[in-house]
C-alpha cells in the first residue's frame, strides 16, 4: 500500500544538527555512480535519438535544447544537471515515458524515447559505449546521472533505496543490506517505479528508519522493501525519515 508523509518535520528536527555539521565528507563513489561513464549507449542510437528529439520534442524544448519560454525546460548543461543530478537513468526514462510529450505521452513509443534519452546523455557530455541502452528498468535504475568525481548524496536529499526491513532495539526499525541511496524526485513510489526494485543485488549498508508507524511495518518484517525519504548521515549513523515504504519481495535474500 502506498503512503505518503511530509518531510517537513524531519527537516525541523535536524536543522540544528545540520547547522553544526561540516560538509559531507568525500567518499568512494557507489558502484552505480561510475556506470554512466563507461558508456551506456552507442553513437548510432544517439543519432536516432536526435532525429526523434527534433521530431517530437524540439517544439517545446527548442532545437538547441535551450528550452522554450513558458514551455519545456532546458535539457542541456547545468539546467539538465540541476534537474537530474544523482537521479537514476530510470527516473528520467519514466518521466519521458509517462509524461512526454505533454498531454500526448502515448503518441511516441518507448523505443523512440530511450533513443532520445541516449541523445540527451550525449549532448550533456556522457560518453558512448559499445552497447545500446535497453529498456530494462532494473538496469536503468542502477545507473546514476552523476558528474565525474561527485561525492556521495548530500544530507537532506530525498532518496530511495532497497533493503531488508527488520526490527531493532527498543521497537525501532532498521533497513539492513541496503543499497546506496539514490536521489529521487518522487516522495512516493508508483507501481512503475517499483519494478526496478524487485530484482538486483542488495547492498551492505544499514539505516535507522524514522516516522515508520504509519506504514504498518509489522507486515513486512524480513521482506525486501523499497524505502524513500529524507537522508541524514553523520559519522557512523545513517538515518532515513520515511515518505514511502513498499514491500517488493516476500523474502530478503
Amino acid at each position: 500500500m502506498l503512503r505518503k508523509r511530509s518531510i517537513l518535520s524531519f527537516t525541523v528536527l535536524l536543522a540544528s544538527a545540520a547547522s553544526m555539521a561540516v560538509a559531507a565528507e568525500a567518499g568512494e563513489e557507489p558502484p552505480s555512480a561510475t556506470k554512466i561513464w563507461n558508456g551506456i549507449y552507442t553513437p548510432s542510437q544517439a543519432d536516432r535519438g536526435k532525429a526523434g528529439y527534433l521530431k517530437f520534442c524540439a517544439s517545446c524544448h527548442a532545437p538547441d535544447l535551450g528550452g522554450g519560454a513558458g514551455r519545456g525546460p532546458a535539457l542541456l548543461g547545468e539546467s539538465f544537471m540541476q534537474d537530474w543530478r544523482n537521479s537514476s537513468v530510470n527516473a528520467l526514462f519514466v518521466k519521458m515515458r509517462d509524461g512526454m510529450p505533454a498531454n500526448y505521452p502515448q503518441s511516441v513509443t518507448s523505443e523512440v524515447k530511450i533513443d532520445v534519452l541516449s541523445f540527451l546523455l550525449q549532448v550533456n557530455g556522457f560518453p558512448s559505449g559499445v552497447g545500446e541502452l535497453k529498456i530494462v528498468e532494473k538496469d536503468l535504475s542502477d545507473i546514476l546521472i552523476v558528474q565525474k568525481g561527485e561525492q556521495k548524496v548530500p544530507n537532506f536529499a530525498l532518496v530511495r533505496m532497497v533493503g531488508c526491513l527488520a526490527q531493532g532495539q527498543h521497537k525501532s526499525w532498521v533497513l539492513l543490506k541496503s543499497t546506496e541511496p539514490i536521489v529521487t524526485k518522487e516522495e512516493v513510489a508508483t507501481p512503475a517505479l517499483l519494478k526496478g526494485a524487485v530484482d538486483g543485488p542488495l547492498g551492505t549498508l544499514s539505516f535507522e528508519l524514522i516516522s515508520v508507524s504509519g506504514f504498518k511495518p509489522e507486515s513486512s518484517i524480513g521482506q525486501r522493501v523499497e524505502a524513500r525519504g529524507l537522508l541524514y548521515r553523520e559519522g557512523n549513523r545513517n538515518l532515513l525519515n520515511l515518505t514511502s515504504l513498499n514491500s517488493v519481495g516476500s523474502s530478503c535474500n
